[in-house]
Protein backbone atom coordinates (compact mmCIF):
# COMPACT_ATOMS: atom_id res chain seq x y z
CA UNK A 1 0.00 0.00 0.00
CA UNK A 2 1.32 3.43 -0.91
CA UNK A 3 2.32 5.63 2.03
CA UNK A 4 -0.30 8.17 0.95
CA UNK A 5 -3.10 5.63 1.14
CA UNK A 6 -5.48 5.79 4.06
CA UNK A 7 -7.10 2.45 4.85
CA UNK A 8 -10.62 2.63 6.25
CA UNK A 9 -12.17 -0.45 7.85
CA UNK A 10 -15.93 -0.13 8.37
CA UNK A 11 -17.88 -2.48 10.64
CA UNK A 12 -21.59 -2.75 11.28
CA UNK A 13 -22.47 -3.57 14.89
CA UNK A 14 -23.37 -7.12 15.92
CA UNK A 15 -26.82 -8.68 15.94
CA UNK A 16 -29.60 -7.12 18.02
CA UNK A 17 -33.21 -8.23 18.42
CA UNK A 18 -34.21 -5.50 15.95
CA UNK A 19 -31.71 -6.51 13.26
CA UNK A 20 -32.62 -10.16 13.79
CA UNK A 21 -36.38 -9.60 13.56
CA UNK A 22 -36.44 -6.98 10.82
CA UNK A 23 -37.40 -3.90 12.85
CA UNK A 24 -36.45 -0.31 12.08
CA UNK A 25 -33.95 0.81 14.69
CA UNK A 26 -32.24 4.18 14.62
CA UNK A 27 -32.16 6.24 17.80
CA UNK A 28 -33.70 3.33 19.77
CA UNK A 29 -31.15 1.86 22.16
CA UNK A 30 -30.94 -1.93 22.05
CA UNK A 31 -28.17 -4.26 23.29
CA UNK A 32 -26.52 -7.02 21.32
CA UNK A 33 -28.08 -10.45 21.50
CA UNK A 34 -25.98 -13.30 22.86
CA UNK A 35 -25.19 -14.19 19.25
CA UNK A 36 -24.25 -10.56 18.57
CA UNK A 37 -21.77 -10.67 21.46
CA UNK A 38 -20.23 -13.80 19.91
CA UNK A 39 -20.03 -12.04 16.54
CA UNK A 40 -18.21 -9.09 18.10
CA UNK A 41 -15.73 -11.40 19.83
CA UNK A 42 -15.08 -13.29 16.58
CA UNK A 43 -14.48 -10.04 14.72
CA UNK A 44 -12.03 -8.87 17.38
CA UNK A 45 -10.06 -12.10 17.05
CA UNK A 46 -9.96 -11.69 13.29
CA UNK A 47 -8.57 -8.16 13.57
CA UNK A 48 -6.21 -8.85 16.49
CA UNK A 49 -3.06 -8.69 14.35
CA UNK A 50 -4.20 -5.96 11.94
CA UNK A 51 -2.02 -2.80 12.01
CA UNK A 52 -4.84 -0.49 13.14
CA UNK A 53 -3.92 3.02 14.27
CA UNK A 54 -7.25 4.43 15.47
CA UNK A 55 -10.68 3.14 16.52
CA UNK A 56 -13.87 5.19 16.24
CA UNK A 57 -17.45 4.26 17.10
CA UNK A 58 -20.99 5.48 17.21
CA UNK A 59 -21.94 6.29 20.83
CA UNK A 60 -24.96 3.96 20.73
CA UNK A 61 -25.01 0.88 22.94
CA UNK A 62 -24.93 -1.76 20.18
CA UNK A 63 -21.95 -0.09 18.49
CA UNK A 64 -20.03 0.35 21.76
CA UNK A 65 -20.63 -3.31 22.66
CA UNK A 66 -19.21 -4.30 19.27
CA UNK A 67 -16.24 -1.93 19.48
CA UNK A 68 -15.21 -2.76 23.06
CA UNK A 69 -13.62 -6.16 22.23
CA UNK A 70 -11.81 -4.46 19.34
CA UNK A 71 -10.41 -1.84 21.71
CA UNK A 72 -9.30 -4.61 24.04
CA UNK A 73 -7.36 -6.63 21.45
CA UNK A 74 -5.84 -3.62 19.67
CA UNK A 75 -5.03 -1.67 22.84
CA UNK A 76 -6.50 1.46 21.22
CA UNK A 77 -8.69 4.04 22.95
CA UNK A 78 -12.30 3.90 21.80
CA UNK A 79 -13.19 7.31 20.36
CA UNK A 80 -16.93 7.95 20.18
CA UNK A 81 -18.38 10.31 17.59
CA UNK A 82 -21.99 11.45 17.76
CA UNK A 83 -22.03 11.88 13.97
CA UNK A 84 -21.63 8.11 13.54
CA UNK A 85 -24.98 7.32 15.23
CA UNK A 86 -27.66 5.58 13.19
CA UNK A 87 -30.25 7.45 11.14
CA UNK A 88 -33.29 8.61 13.12
CA UNK A 89 -36.27 6.65 11.77
CA UNK A 90 -38.89 8.91 13.34
CA UNK A 91 -42.31 7.28 13.63
CA UNK A 92 -40.91 4.09 12.08
CA UNK A 93 -38.71 3.48 15.13
CA UNK A 94 -38.91 -0.02 16.63
CA UNK A 95 -41.59 -1.18 14.19
CA UNK A 96 -41.44 -4.30 11.98
CA UNK A 97 -41.53 -3.97 8.21
CA UNK A 98 -44.91 -5.73 8.16
CA UNK A 99 -46.37 -2.86 10.19
CA UNK A 100 -44.69 -0.25 7.99
CA UNK A 101 -46.10 -1.95 4.90
CA UNK A 102 -49.58 -1.67 6.43
CA UNK A 103 -49.19 1.95 7.54
CA UNK A 104 -47.14 3.51 4.74
CA UNK A 105 -47.01 1.10 1.78
CA UNK A 106 -46.22 3.74 -0.86
CA UNK A 107 -43.64 5.52 1.26
CA UNK A 108 -41.97 2.25 2.23
CA UNK A 109 -41.78 1.22 -1.43
CA UNK A 110 -40.23 4.59 -2.35
CA UNK A 111 -37.76 4.25 0.55
CA UNK A 112 -36.78 0.77 -0.61
CA UNK A 113 -36.18 2.16 -4.12
CA UNK A 114 -33.90 4.83 -2.69
CA UNK A 115 -36.02 7.75 -3.86
CA UNK A 116 -34.51 11.11 -2.95
CA UNK A 117 -37.99 12.18 -1.80
CA UNK A 118 -38.51 9.30 0.65
CA UNK A 119 -37.62 9.19 4.35
CA UNK A 120 -39.34 8.04 7.55
CA UNK A 121 -42.03 10.43 8.87
CA UNK A 122 -40.57 12.75 11.53
CA UNK A 123 -37.16 11.16 10.93
CA UNK A 124 -33.92 12.18 9.25
CA UNK A 125 -33.49 12.39 5.53
CA UNK A 126 -30.62 10.43 3.96
CA UNK A 127 -29.22 13.77 2.84
CA UNK A 128 -29.19 15.02 6.46
CA UNK A 129 -27.39 11.89 7.56
CA UNK A 130 -24.71 12.45 4.95
CA UNK A 131 -24.45 16.10 5.98
CA UNK A 132 -23.25 15.05 9.44
CA UNK A 133 -21.26 12.00 8.32
CA UNK A 134 -19.09 13.47 5.58
CA UNK A 135 -17.45 16.26 7.63
CA UNK A 136 -16.83 13.78 10.45
CA UNK A 137 -15.12 11.30 8.13
CA UNK A 138 -13.09 14.07 6.53
CA UNK A 139 -11.84 15.11 9.97
CA UNK A 140 -10.92 11.51 10.80
CA UNK A 141 -9.08 11.04 7.52
CA UNK A 142 -7.12 14.27 7.97
CA UNK A 143 -6.06 13.11 11.43
CA UNK A 144 -4.93 9.68 10.17
CA UNK A 145 -3.73 10.15 6.60
CA UNK A 146 -1.67 7.15 5.51
CA UNK A 147 -2.88 5.05 8.45
CA UNK A 148 -5.48 2.35 9.06
CA UNK A 149 -8.67 3.44 10.82
CA UNK A 150 -11.44 1.17 12.13
CA UNK A 151 -14.94 2.64 12.33
CA UNK A 152 -17.88 0.86 14.01
CA UNK A 153 -21.31 2.15 13.09
CA UNK A 154 -24.70 1.14 11.67
CA UNK A 155 -26.24 -0.30 8.50
CA UNK A 156 -27.94 2.77 7.01
CA UNK A 157 -25.12 5.08 8.01
CA UNK A 158 -22.42 2.88 6.53
CA UNK A 159 -24.08 2.13 3.25
CA UNK A 160 -24.88 5.83 2.77
CA UNK A 161 -21.31 6.79 3.61
CA UNK A 162 -19.61 4.10 1.52
CA UNK A 163 -22.02 4.77 -1.34
CA UNK A 164 -21.20 8.48 -1.17
CA UNK A 165 -17.46 7.78 -1.21
CA UNK A 166 -17.92 5.58 -4.28
CA UNK A 167 -20.05 8.29 -5.94
CA UNK A 168 -23.20 6.16 -5.96
CA UNK A 169 -26.61 7.82 -5.96
CA UNK A 170 -29.17 7.15 -3.20
CA UNK A 171 -30.97 4.54 -5.28
CA UNK A 172 -27.76 2.58 -5.79
CA UNK A 173 -26.60 2.87 -2.17
CA UNK A 174 -29.92 1.39 -0.99
CA UNK A 175 -28.92 -1.84 -2.72
CA UNK A 176 -25.77 -2.18 -0.62
CA UNK A 177 -26.50 -4.91 1.91
CA UNK A 178 -24.62 -5.17 5.18
CA UNK A 179 -24.80 -7.97 7.73
CA UNK A 180 -24.10 -7.66 11.48
CA UNK A 181 -20.31 -7.35 11.99
CA UNK A 182 -19.88 -7.24 8.22
CA UNK A 183 -16.41 -5.87 7.45
CA UNK A 184 -15.83 -3.48 4.56
CA UNK A 185 -12.61 -1.81 3.45
CA UNK A 186 -12.06 1.37 1.44
CA UNK A 187 -8.68 2.80 0.45
CA UNK A 188 -8.35 6.55 0.01
CA UNK A 189 -5.74 8.41 -1.98
CA UNK A 190 -6.65 12.08 -1.92
CA UNK A 191 -10.32 12.17 -2.88
CA UNK A 192 -10.18 8.88 -4.78
CA UNK A 193 -11.88 5.95 -3.01
CA UNK A 194 -11.35 2.30 -3.92
CA UNK A 195 -13.56 -0.45 -2.50
CA UNK A 196 -11.32 -3.37 -1.52
CA UNK A 197 -13.88 -5.60 0.20
CA UNK A 198 -17.50 -5.30 1.22
CA UNK A 199 -19.67 -7.01 3.86
CA UNK A 200 -17.09 -9.71 4.61
CA UNK A 201 -18.50 -12.06 7.27
CA UNK A 202 -16.05 -14.96 7.05
CA UNK A 203 -15.12 -14.46 10.72
CA UNK A 204 -18.59 -15.56 11.89
CA UNK A 205 -19.15 -18.51 9.56
CA UNK A 206 -18.17 -20.97 12.32
CA UNK A 207 -20.66 -19.58 14.84
CA UNK A 208 -23.97 -21.25 15.64
CA UNK A 209 -27.07 -19.06 15.82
Amino acid sequence: MNTGTTRLLFVRHGQTRTSRDGYCCGRTEVPLTEYGVQQAAALAERLRDEPIHALYSSPQQRAIQTATPLARVTGLPLQQREELREMDFGSWEDLPRSELARRDPDLLAAWDRGSWRAWPPDGETPQAVLARLVPCLDEIVKAHTGQTVLIVSHKTVLRLLIGHMLELNLRSSRRLEMEPTGLSEVHLQGDQATLVRYNDTTHIQHLRV
